[in-house]
C-alpha cells in the first residue's frame, strides 16, 4: 500500500473555496489531515470586509468535515485585512509536538505563514507551498519599464520571495500563471505539482428543474422576461474589479439596439457611483442586488446567461470556476488568471484586453444579439461545463498526494491533535 501521510495545513481563516476541499481530504485514506487556523473570523465570528464595505459572516459551515485547531492569536491588531492581522507563535509548539510528516502553508499574505515556515523548519518538517498569485505573460516586459524606487521594490520583493519559496520542499501550482510565478521565484519544475484551484463543484451543478425554477424566480422578481439575455457581474464593487467598465460597455450595447439586462451582485466603494451613473445616463434594465451570501450563488448563476469578469487584475477569479460548473459561458479580461486554463477563447468563453470598453462591448454583442447569440451561449456553456469535469478537488488532491510522496515517501505514527 502507498504510504499514509500526516499533514498539518496552516490556513489563515476558514475560506469558502478551501474548507470543502479540507473536508474531502479528511476522507482520503492516504491522509491524516489537521488544519491549523490562525483565526475563525468570517465563520464563528463576523469579519469586516473592507472591499465589500460591510461585516461579513458566511452562511455555509466552513468548519464541517475536517479536524481543525484554532491557534492562539498573537497579533497586536487581529483582522483579515492586514499582513500582521493573523499571527500565532503556537505553531512552533504544535508542529514540534504532533509528529506530522509535512506541513502545507497557503501563501505569504499573512504573518502566520512565514511563522509556520520557520516552525516547520525548526521541527525538521518538509513544507509544501500553495498560493494563488500569478505571473502574467507580459510581466517581464512590464517590469523592464520600472525605474527608481519601483525597480528597487521589485528587486527586494523578488529576492525575498526567492528565499521564501526556496525554503519549501515543494509547491503546488494552482494554475498556469501560478506555475509561471513559482518558476520565476526559482522553484525547479521537478518540485512543482499540478493541483488546480477548484471549487465545490456539486454546489453549482443544479439539476435541470431547479435551474428552471431559479431562473423563473429571479427574473419574475426583477421583471426580466425569459427570452432576454441576463448578463451577470458577481464580485466586489471595487476599482480593481472594474464594474464601471462593464456598465459602460453594457450602455453601449443597449444604445446599439441589442436587448439585454445587467445584474450586478456585490457591494463596495463604487456602488453609489455606479448607481448614479445608471440614473444619470438612463441606462435601462440595470439591477443592483447588493451582497449575496454563499448559499444564494448557485441559483444566481442558474438564472443568468453569461458571466462577465472585467477585472484590471485578478490572481485567479474563482467566480469563473463556479459559473462554468453551472454551465455559464464567461467573458473575462486578459488580466484574469483563470483564462489560460478555463476561459478558452471561442471554446468556453470570450476574452478581451483589460480596460478596453469597446472590445468588451463586442463580446457582449456576440453573446446577446438576437441573431446567433443564444446558440453561441449554449455552445460555449456546454463546453464550459465539460471543461470543468477535470478541474475539481479530485485533481487537486492528486497533486497534493504527489507532492507528499516526493517530500516524504513514508508515513509514521504519532500523537493526534484533538479538534476544537
Amino acid at each position: 500500500m502507498p504510504p499514509r501521510h500526516r499533514v498539518a495545513i496552516v490556513c489563515s481563516h476558514p475560506i469558502q473555496y478551501l474548507s470543502p476541499w479540507f473536508a474531502q481530504l479528511s476522507q482520503e485514506p492516504r491522509l491524516d489531515v489537521t488544519v491549523l487556523y490562525g483565526s475563525l473570523l468570517g465563520q464563528r465570528q463576523a469579519a469586516q470586509d473592507r472591499d465589500f464595505g460591510q461585516v461579513v459572516r458566511w452562511d455555509i459551515d466552513l468548519l464541517a468535515g475536517h479536524r481543525f485547531v484554532e491557534l492562539q492569536s498573537h497579533s497586536p491588531a487581529p483582522g483579515l485585512d492586514r499582513f500582521a492581522g493573523v499571527a500565532s507563535l503556537q505553531v512552533f509548539q504544535l508542529l514540534r509536538r504532533a509528529q506530522f510528516d509535512a506541513v502545507m502553508i497557503l501563501g505569504w499574505n499573512y504573518a502566520l505563514y512565514p511563522l509556520a515556515l520557520l516552525a516547520a523548519r525548526a521541527a525538521g518538517l518538509p513544507v509544501i507551498l500553495r498560493g494563488d498569485s500569478v505571473r502574467y505573460l507580459d510581466a517581464e516586459a512590464v517590469e523592464s519599464k520600472a525605474r527608481g524606487l519601483a525597480q528597487l521594490r521589485l528587486w527586494a520583493k523578488t529576492g525575498l520571495l526567492r528565499r521564501y519559496v526556496g525554503a519549501c520542499a515543494a509547491a503546488l501550482a494552482v494554475s498556469t500563471g501560478n506555475r509561471r510565478l513559482l518558476r520565476h521565484y526559482g522553484v525547479p519544475e521537478s518540485r512543482i505539482f499540478a493541483a488546480p484551484y477548484a471549487v465545490d463543484a456539486q454546489r453549482f451543478r443544479l439539476p435541470g428543474p431547479l435551474v428552471q425554477l431559479a431562473r423563473q424566480r429571479l427574473r419574475r422578481e426583477l421583471g426580466i422576461t425569459d427570452d432576454r439575455p441576463l448578463v451577470l457581474f458577481c464580485g466586489k464593487l471595487s476599482p480593481v474589479k472594474a464594474p464601471g467598465l462593464l456598465v459602460g460597455a453594457y450602455a453601449r450595447l443597449r444604445r446599439q439596439g441589442t436587448e439585454a439586462a445587467l445584474l450586478l451582485c456585490g457591494d463596495g466603494a463604487l456602488r453609489s457611483e455606479l448607481q448614479s451613473q445608471v440614473a444619470r445616463d438612463a441606462i435601462p434594465e440595470v439591477h443592483f442586488l447588493g451582497f449575496r451570501n454563499q448559499s444564494e450563488l448557485p441559483e444566481l448563476y442558474a438564472a443568468a446567461d453569461v458571466l462577465v469578469v472585467p477585472s484590471q487584475r485578478e490572481a485567479f477569479a474563482l467566480v469563473v470556476a463556479e459559473a462554468m460548473h453551472a454551465g455559464l459561458p464567461v467573458i473575462a479580461s486578459d488580466r484574469v488568471g483563470a483564462i489560460e486554463d478555463l476561459v478558452l477563447p471561442e471554446q468556453t468563453g470570450l476574452t478581451f484586453p483589460a480596460g478596453n470598453e469597446s472590445a468588451l462591448t463586442d463580446c457582449l454583442t456576440r453573446l446577446c444579439h438576437k441573431d446567433g447569440g443564444a446558440g453561441l451561449r449554449h455552445r460555449l456553456g456546454v463546453a464550459a461545463a465539460e471543461r470543468m469535469q477535470t478541474w475539481t478537488y479530485v485533481e487537486t488532491t492528486r497533486g497534493l498526494l504527489a507532492a507528499l510522496d516526493a517530500v516524504h515517501p513514508g508515513g509514521r505514527e504519532g500523537e493526534v491533535i484533538e479538534s476544537c
